[in-house]
Parts: structure tokens; C-alpha cells; sequence
């Protein structure tokens, strides 16, 4: 009997062991670049490291049970400490008048996503349409005719890809870039408020370099918007997820506030070979790295959108706009 329990609280401290690696590499994720892929799926991380909390404390491996229980400690302190604006469960009562509809789709080089995105009821009624790595000589002014396009400047060959619609597009000088000639957003004029609209450099890509280059523009983002008088709205694939600290800290250098979009455990991105699968409707397995930020707006809702044909979802967001 004495050898069954040990041989059972073997098994047990093997799984909190597994757990606390995790919970470790996630929380080192920020260090290294092979280490952002696990810092990307921190939230599905606490999950598993409760778990292993739960797996040391009946092998009765003390010592060990408070490790875990700091590290999932420290994982939920990075989620939460993100300054968040959650927008209302239930709908207010509005005045459709003030609504102002926005909306944003990392489309991937997929035409076939972008005929579908265009076709939601509710991007047909955004005035307001960002768009990432969007399919070069794509006519977007047939596709979105909402979103008021007269003034617009769409200079999408120094962007990657990066559109957007509704509002008056400043050329880009240098402003939303690292390097000469690459500019990783765009910033526009919309009455009453700044946009930004951007893609940020995949973290996991070049061997670190990746990783350097998008902490890098998160830094020249947070110089952008903090000299933007008034209100301001930024829409994107940051490749970040909520809990980063380069993204904690363009926040507080800007006072903007993420928007909690479909909740605060809603997922934008899983791996596109997901989609239609089992994998594809387990929430918790999606990576939140699209974002909504805005400062001094107020947010009437947001929500993620259905599957378009993309590896990420839409963000659909309703503000009220200012005067």
C-alpha cells in the first residue's frame, strides 16, 4: 500500500512539474523570442497551472504547491493589471445618430476573407474599416461603400499591407516606423478623434530580431500617440498579447485603456488549419494579440466577429461619437 501512494504522489508532483514549467516559460516569455510562443497562450497557461496547484497539493507536495500558487499569482497579476475598458453587457439605451461603427480584420493576403469580411451586417454599416496585410490592387472603395473613402490616401505599399477607410489617411512621415521606407500603421484625421491603424512585427520571427523590432515599434507607437492632443483610437494586430509589459507600458505612456472586447478572456487569433475543427471552438485556445485601445471615447460596444477566412477574427467596435 505504502509503495501504491508514493507511486501516486510521483504521478502527482510529475504533472505540477509539467505545469510549473509552463507557468515558468510563460513568465519568461518577454526574455526570449522562442519563449513569446508560450507567453502567448499565458491565459490557457493559468488553466493548466491551477491544475498542477491542485495536483502538488494532493501529493501533499507543499513547498512545491506554493511555487505554483505564486506563479499563477504572478500570470493573473500580468492580466490584470492592464488598465481595460469594459464595455457595457447590456446595451444602453442609445441614439443611433451619435453611433459610430468601426471596425478591423487582419486579412492575411486572402481575397476570398476580405469579400466575406465585407459582407457582415456589421461592417456593411461601419463608417470606419482597418485592415491588415490587405491583397495588393484589392478594390476596397467597391467592397466597403460606407466608409467614406473621397479624401483618402491609401499608400499601402509602404505599410504592408495596412488600409483604412472613413477617414482622412496623413501620409506617412516616418512617425510609425523603425526603419526608412517601412512604415508599420497609419494615423487619420476622423471628426473628433485620431485614428491609428497598424501591424506590428511578428515577436517569434528571426531569431530575436523579431521580437527587437516589435518592442521597438510598440516604443515609437507610444511617442505617436502621446503627442496627439484629445481623443484617440487605435485599432490592430499589436502581435502582443494583453499581458506583455512592452504593451502594459505603451498603455500607461498614453493613458489609453484596451477594450475588452467579447469579454476579458475573448481570443482574436488561432492557427488558421483550426478552423471548422473541435480545436476552433474551445475559446481558451485562441490568443488575443488584436486590439481596441481608445482614450477619452466612450465605448458603447465590442465584439469578435465570426470566422471571415482568416487565422484572425474581426474586432467590431461601437463608440459614441465625440462632438
Amino acid at each position: 500500500m505504502t509503495i501504491l501512494v508514493w507511486i501516486i504522489r510521483l504521478a502527482l508532483g510529475l504533472v505540477g512539474l509539467a505545469t510549473l514549467g509552463l507557468c515558468v516559460l510563460a513568465l519568461a516569455a518577454p526574455f526570449h523570442w522562442i519563449l513569446a510562443l508560450f507567453g502567448a497562450w499565458d491565459r490557457l497557461i493559468i488553466i493548466f497551472g491551477i491544475v498542477g496547484l491542485g495536483a502538488f497539493w494532493l501529493g501533499k507536495w507543499r513547498m512545491m504547491a506554493i511555487l505554483q500558487g505564486v506563479a499563477v499569482l504572478a500570470l493573473l497579476y500580468f492580466n490584470v493589471r492592464v488598465p481595460t475598458d469594459y464595455p457595457p453587457i447590456f446595451g444602453k439605451e442609445r441614439d443611433p445618430a451619435g453611433e459610430f461603427v468601426m471596425a478591423w480584420a487582419n486579412i492575411h493576403d486572402n481575397r476570398s476573407a476580405l469579400k466575406r469580411l465585407a459582407l457582415l451586417p456589421e461592417v456593411k454599416k461601419a463608417k470606419v474599416i482597418g485592415l491588415g496585410e490587405v491583397p495588393e490592387s484589392s478594390n476596397l472603395q467597391e467592397l466597403f461603400p460606407a466608409a467614406d473613402q473621397s479624401e483618402s490616401e491609401v499608400p499601402s505599399q509602404e505599410t504592408w499591407g495596412v488600409e483604412t477607410l472613413g477617414c482622412r489617411v496623413m501620409k506617412p512621415n516616418g512617425d510609425l516606423s523603425v526603419w526608412k521606407g517601412r512604415n508599420f500603421g497609419l494615423k487619420a484625421r476622423c471628426d473628433g478623434f485620431t485614428l491609428f491603424v497598424l501591424h506590428l512585427q511578428n515577436p517569434t520571427r528571426g531569431r530575436g530580431e523579431g521580437l527587437r523590432i516589435r518592442n521597438l515599434e510598440l516604443g515609437v507607437l507610444a511617442e505617436a500617440v502621446a503627442k496627439e492632443p484629445g481623443p484617440v483610437l487605435v485599432m490592430g494586430d499589436f502581435n502582443t498579447t494583453p499581458s506583455a509589459l512592452p504593451f502594459y507600458r505603451l498603455l500607461k505612456a498614453t493613458n489609453l485603456k484596451r477594450v475588452a472586447c467579447g469579454g476579458p478572456n475573448a481570443g482574436t487569433w488561432r492557427p488558421i488549419f483550426w478552423s471548422g475543427t473541435t480545436m476552433d471552438k474551445i475559446p481558451s485556445l485562441r490568443v488575443t494579440i488584436d486590439h481596441i485601445l481608445v482614450r477619452d471615447l466612450d465605448v458603447q460596444a465590442c465584439h469578435v466577429g465570426p470566422d471571415v477566412g482568416s487565422d484572425h477574427f474581426p474586432l467590431i467596435v461601437t463608440i459614441t461619437q465625440p462632438n
